[in-house]
């Protein structure tokens, strides 16, 4: 672990020279062992299985992945924690989502197909947008797969 952390450090050091470099790889390896210790102690998952899946999903630079938005506090109220995808299928029931903006009903939990009109045309919105859930979805995290994503909230959890 400690040699993946370093490795990193070096990539956002050379990502600006100077100062620049060094502060985004001293905020990289705070940020990283903050994170860690988190998913860790909510997950009851080793610190190191952890930060291997995250370097087996990243496709894209290491200052730019590790962030908030690709791991939101796993501890949150919009968190729900899941053993296996089959568990939280399961969970989730009939595959109805409720879209954050023109609050109709959507089958995609990503993407609002609801046929609601928003705007003089058809709602499309996307959870995976700049704008996210506007706060209305919830993060699930399946431990099987080591990977969470924000989704439109399931009708079946709007009481819970």
């Amino acid at each position: 672990m400690e040699q993946t952390i370093e490795k990193l450090k070096e990539q956002a050091r050379k990502s600006s020279s100077g100062e620049t470099g060094d502060q985004r790889a001293e905020d990289l390896e705070s940020y990283l062992r903050n994170k860690l210790r988190e998913y860790s102690t909510s997950l009851n998952i080793p610190q190191e299985v952890i930060l291997e899946a995250w370097e087996k999903q990243r496709d894209y630079s290491a200052i730019n992945y590790y962030q908030e938005a690709n791991q939101p506090s796993i501890d949150a109220d919009n968190v729900k924690i899941f053993e296996t995808v089959e568990n939280m299928l399961k969970a989730i029931g009939e595959k109805q989502f409720r879209c954050p903006v023109c609050e109709g009903i959507s089958s995609n939990p990503y993407k609002c197909n609801s046929g609601k009109e928003v705007q003089k045309k058809p709602c499309d919105w996307k959870v995976y947008g700049f704008f996210g859930d506007l706060g209305k979805g919830i993060h699930v995290f399946c431990k099987d797969k080591m990977k969470g994503e924000t989704i439109f909230m399931p009708l079946s959890w709007e009481s819970n």
